[in-house]
Order: structure tokens, then sequence, then C-alpha cells
């Protein structure tokens, strides 16, 4: 297949949550004729021996980016409101010490969710431990993907989630927001249904719990911009309720993020929720006009079914033609860490 220059700025491997390595995602993306790849795991970069292994991948016509997913509290003027934005950050350096820093300690805290997690999951009748989320990740980067594969490899656990589901379907015909979020859950992927069942703030059995450690969007950006990259809010509509758009637009103003995703929420389409995405990112694009801010966006990939689906669906992911291009136009970055030197 020939390039189409389409890209994806927002990917994940095995070093955080994907099921693909480095060289692996890489091959792919080659095959279906992605022009760009940024790596951009969570809370992790690549260690030296995956750099290595990436230096060997400069020649092709698909080139990387040397990127990150940073996990986030709110900007400050939000507290005492909670809630998880992600910022991701591209062209940093996998060597800055402070980046490895929090790394280091956004895993430990990662570990540390998972088991309270799986402790309220237990409490609610699910077989599972600790050591199969840690199996699941085959590594010290344990999310909640993880949590769902380890759910899954006991069946008895699939009696438990129907049971869930049935009685959120019950409480739907009388309440009109469970309505909403059973509605949409049931138009995507049965593989998303854990997340709205169980696994996110607003989940209808309560097994969610929030990272103990996080730095503030501001700190995140911060660390971003110290390793040399620039930092982008990641897909809005996950964090749409905690952060208005009017104080996106005062982050943007105030030059404390870089730029906004606005190819992002794939799995959006074909649900209830697909006309207030395309209002939202056209939105997000006019606002990044207006305060000059950068645009990105990509498959936000963890399987390999995730990055051929964006591959073949033109009309969408054509939509991230020329991001690099201006990322770089801006200057605020380097092409080190990356194959496009």
């Amino acid at each position: 297949m020939t390039a189409r220059n389409i890209e994806s700025l927002h990917t994940h491997t095995t070093l955080s949550d994907g099921k693909l390595s480095h060289q692996e995602l890489f091959q792919l993306a080659e095959s279906l004729g992605i022009s760009v790849l940024a790596f951009t795991d969570h809370d992790a970069v690549p260690s030296p021996e995956i750099m290595r292994g990436l230096d060997t991948l400069r020649d092709g016509p698909t080139k990387w980016i040397i990127g990150t997913e940073l996990t986030a509290g709110l900007p400050e003027e939000l507290a005492p409101e909670t809630g998880t934005a992600h910022i991701i950050g591209l062209f940093v350096d996998p060597s800055n010490q402070k980046l490895l820093d929090h790394c280091a300690r956004a895993q430990q805290s990662r570990v540390k969710r998972m088991t309270v997690i799986v402790s309220n999951l237990q409490n609610l009748g699910f077989t599972i431990t600790t050591e199969d989320c840690l199996e699941a990740s085959a590594g010290d980067s344990v999310g909640r993907p993880h949590i769902v594969e380890a759910l899954s490899k006991h069946f008895e656990n699939n009696v438990i989630m129907e049971k869930i589901r049935r009685e959120m379907a019950a409480d739907a015909a009388h309440d009109p927001l469970i309505q909403e979020h059973y509605t949409r859950m049931m138009q995507k992927d049965a593989r998303q249904y854990p997340y709205t069942l169980l696994l996110s703030p607003h989940a209808y059995r309560k097994a969610y719990a929030e990272h103990t450690y996080m730095p503030d969007l501001d700190q995140a950006v911060a660390l971003i911009r110290d390793a040399g990259g620039v930092a982008i809010m990641a897909h809005y509509f996950t964090i749409r309720s905690k952060i208005s758009f009017e104080v996106l637009e005062q982050l943007l103003a105030g030059k404390r993020l870089d730029g906004v995703e606005v190819v992002y929420g794939f799995r959006e389409y074909n649900t209830d929720g697909e006309q207030t995405l395309e209002r939202e990112r056209q939105a997000l694009r006019d606002l990044a006009a207006k305060h000059g801010a950068i645009i990105t966006g990509g498959s936000d990939a963890h399987t390999r079914e995730d990055l051929e689906t964006y591959a073949e669906n033109g009309w969408f992911s054509s939509e991230s033609v020329g991001f690099t291009e201006r990322v770089l136009s801006t200057g605020k970055v380097s092409k080190k860490f990356s194959s496009l030197e």
C-alpha cells in the first residue's frame, strides 16, 4: 500500500496498555501507508534499548516521533474539583531525568490504583487477582485495559457482568441519565462494556479508583516542555465535563497548553454521541486557529485492529495530514527525538 500521508500522533505500545511492541506497531503503520507515527504511552517513554531498536527504522517512508501521554489533574483554579486530563507530549527527550522521575512515580501509582480496583471488583463478586492484572500488563505499567483482560480470564465473570448489565437496563427505564449511558454503551463494541459498567468515574457500579499521584495540568505541561516537547490536550470529550470550553480557551490563550487534539473519538461514531463529537472537533479547530495553537490527533491505537480501522477510514484519518509539519513550523521542538532528521 502506498503512503497516503495520514499521520497518527497518538498510539500505545506494550510499554503501557497497547498490544504491540514499538517495532511491531511501526511495521504495521508502514504496511498501512501511515507517514508519521508518534509513540505516546501512558506516563512512559522508551528505554535506551527500545531507542536502539528504533534507530534501525529511520530510512523508510514511515517516520516515528517519541512522545508520551501524561496523566494529570485539573488546573489548580478548578480545585477542589477533581478529574483526570490526559496531556500528549510530542518530540520529548526520553532521557530527560525529570520526565523519567515522573514516569517512575506514576507507574507506582498505577499499581496502587490497580490493587484498589481489584479489591472493589472482588467485593462485587468478580474473580480477579492483582497477579492476573500484572500478568496481563506484562510489565510495570498496568492500566484499565489490563484489568478488563484479567476479568475475561475467568468465565464466571461473564455471568456477573451480564447480571449488572441487565440491572442497568432495568434502571435505565426510569432514569434518563442512566438511559443515556446505557444506550451509548450498547451502541459500542461489547469489549467497551466493562468501562461503563464498572471502570469509569461515572460507572454504573463503583469499582473505579483514581490515581494516588498526578501532577496538575500545569505541572504536566512543564514536564513535557522541560523535556523539549509540546503539550497537547488529548481527546477533549473525556474531560469536557470537568474542563469547560471556556476554561480550555483560557488555557490556550494563556499559553498554558500548546495545542489540542482535533482528530479523536472514532469509537463515538455510529452512536448517539456522533453529532456532539463532530461539533466539538470543529469548535476545537476554530479555537486553535483563534489562539494560534497546534492541532494534532490520531488513532489512539492500542491494538492492531485499532490502527487498521483508523487507516481504512480515510474520511476520518485524512484530517491528520500535515499535523507534524505544523508542529515543526512552530519552532518549539527539535527533530532530534524522531526519525525525521
